[in-house]
């Protein structure tokens, strides 16, 4: 009797692993668009829950101190609050009412109490600086945005190096020229800070809100500066908070303003003039109630700037 063997294939012939790559390669590039939307979503959704927390904060502070927390420092003795080109006062006792920006001060608010209480057992003036500078090296998950690829690294040309963050308080949207200059002195939003040459008006409260808080932008999103020169979460004025628009010009020169809410790319200088986002047609908004709005690039003109005022009275139009 004759046997048979049967002969069996044990590789792939070329073109059937040409198709197998091709096939592979098909979907990859399928799925890849699916991928990056998802991640954009997830990050989107931080970034709302970061404005949320943020949100929260301002109103617990609102809370105990019956005021909304200040864009500038606050003297501690002669009890105003700072002027442009003063983040903090160099007079005991130090506290996060006397440094920083609004940011310094909803730290006990969002469980970041241990930060500044270093602020507490300063017994001499020589010390205030360094401190608020090391306190401000500290990276805060909440101040970030996870679209933003500037806000993780540190602001290194500063000794310590200075962490950053991608969120800003609306100072209002009147900006005006003082002395012949514009910025950080717009006077009717909710972290007005009135004047950059000196400031003496206590912050706003929520009974002069009287747009109605869900009327009114509270916080926005502006990645930092390309240099990471501008945009320390530790800073005060023109780092943590933003007319909307703004016409301040001498910040960063060649700049064009107004400056309105409308996208832009991270290395653009000019970036830190306005407010805008690393989001997808638009940004995410706190409102004065607490709530977080998206708006598309195309209200930057309209419904935004009239959004920026607490007590303008303006009719905000559109949804």
């Amino acid at each position: 009797m004759l046997l048979f063997a049967r002969s069996r294939r044990l590789a792939f012939t070329l073109i059937e692993l040409l198709v197998v790559i091709a096939i592979i390669a098909i979907l990859i590039g399928l799925l890849l668009p699916a991928v990056q939307k998802v991640r954009e979503a997830a990050a989107r959704m931080k970034c709302q829950n970061n404005l949320k927390q943020l949100g929260l904060a301002v109103h617990g502070y609102h809370d105990s101190n019956q005021v909304f927390p200040s864009g500038r420092p606050k003297h501690p003795t002669l009890n105003n609050w700072g002027s442009y080109t003063v983040y903090s006062w160099n007079i005991l006792p130090a506290t996060t009412e006397s440094t920083g920006g609004w940011l310094m001060r909803v730290l006990p608010y969002i469980e970041q109490q241990n930060l500044p209480s270093s602020l507490t057992g300063l017994t001499s003036t020589g010390n205030i600086a360094s401190q608020v500078n090391t306190i401000g090296g500290n990276r805060v998950s909440i101040f970030e945005c996870p679209s933003d690829p500037l806000v993780s690294q540190l602001a290194t040309q500063y000794t310590p190096a200075r962490a950053l963050t991608s969120y800003v308080g609306v100072s209002g949207n009147d900006e005006w020229s003082e002395s012949g200059y514009y910025g950080s002195n717009a006077r009717n939003g909710i972290f007005a800070v009135y004047s950059w040459s000196s400031q003496t008006q206590a912050p706003p409260k929520i009974a002069s809100v009287t747009d109605g808080l869900s009327n009114t932008t509270m916080v926005g999103e502006r990645p930092p500066m390309s240099t990471l020169a501008w945009g320390s979460w530790r800073g005060s004025d023109f780092n943590t908070v933003l007319a909307n628009p703004n016409r301040e010009t001498s910040i960063v020169s060649g700049c064009p303003a107004p400056a309105y809410f409308s996208p832009d790319v991270i290395t653009n200088k000019c970036a830190v003039m306005h407010f805008w986002s690393l989001h997808t047609g638009g940004g995410n908004w706190l409102l004065g109630d607490g709530s977080v709005r998206y708006f598309a690039y195309a209200a930057g003109t309209t419904v935004l700037p009239q959004m920026a005022s607490r007590d303008g009275g303006e009719v905000v139009s559109g949804d």
